[in-house]
């Protein structure tokens, strides 16, 4: 593969990371943009709990082939007024456990029914509700998500900054180009044939700085 090909590809492959990138940046800011308008924007209300299960969430391996992670959260239905008018909607817990147990537990200890919780509700859907605390993971997989994003963007440019930037030497080569002059001057033809003159006796070449053949010894300058 030659220097022009190498440069190709350098700049193909930081398409595909400044892609992943770019992506990664977006979900970021959607991810922290979400948990900013929920726990700031988001109306509250005073919320009483009707009922209460434990659901089970089923999460994706992170390795490929590895076995499915469960986990488990408290899901409320609550009682609330928001606008003026009552509604009942249910929402899981953010506070996740690894067992059914702890989930049970937290569940009977926290939200028994006819305790009093504060939740917040989207003013758009009313039903759409969100209760508990900001999960610091939340903020703090939005915040990792930004910085890969990032992170890949910046090593994308700079690979593609390498398949440009290639070396001026190299670039000149491959396009034919001559060669940079040299710090001293190297006489061509055209120079030399310009610095000699024929003798009018002999016919040999001397030089136009000579004042007689250095051949036949005639003078050359005029008197």
């Amino acid at each position: 593969m030659d220097n022009q090909d190498a440069g190709k590809e350098l700049v193909s492959r930081s398409v595909l990371w400044i892609v992943v990138g770019v992506s990664l940046l977006v979900a970021g800011i959607v991810l922290a943009r979400q948990l900013h308008i929920v726990w700031n924007i988001w109306p509250s209300a005073d919320g009483v709990v009707v009922r209460g299960t434990v659901e089970e969430i089923l999460e994706a391996p992170y390795a490929k082939g590895g076995m499915p992670v469960h986990r488990y959260a408290p899901r409320i239905e609550f009682d609330y007024a928001a606008g003026g008018r009552n509604y009942q909607a249910e929402a899981a817990s953010v506070y996740l456990a690894d067992t059914y147990e702890d989930a049970a537990a937290t569940l009977g200890r926290l939200y028994a029914p006819g305790t009093h919780h504060p939740i917040r509700y989207n003013p758009r859907d009313p039903r759409d509700i969100e209760f508990g605390t900001i999960e610091f993971s939340s903020l703090a997989f939005a915040f990792l998500v930004l910085v890969g994003g990032v992170a890949l963007a910046a090593v994308g440019l700079s690979i593609a900054a390498r398949g440009y930037a290639k070396p001026v030497e190299v670039a000149r080569e491959e396009q034919g180009m001559p060669a940079p002059v040299l710090p001293f001057a190297v006489p061509t033809k055209q120079d030399t044939a310009l610095s000699m003159r024929r003798c009018p006796a002999c016919g040999r070449p001397v030089k136009i700085t000579e004042d007689t053949c250095p051949n036949c010894l005639k003078f050359l300058r005029a008197a």
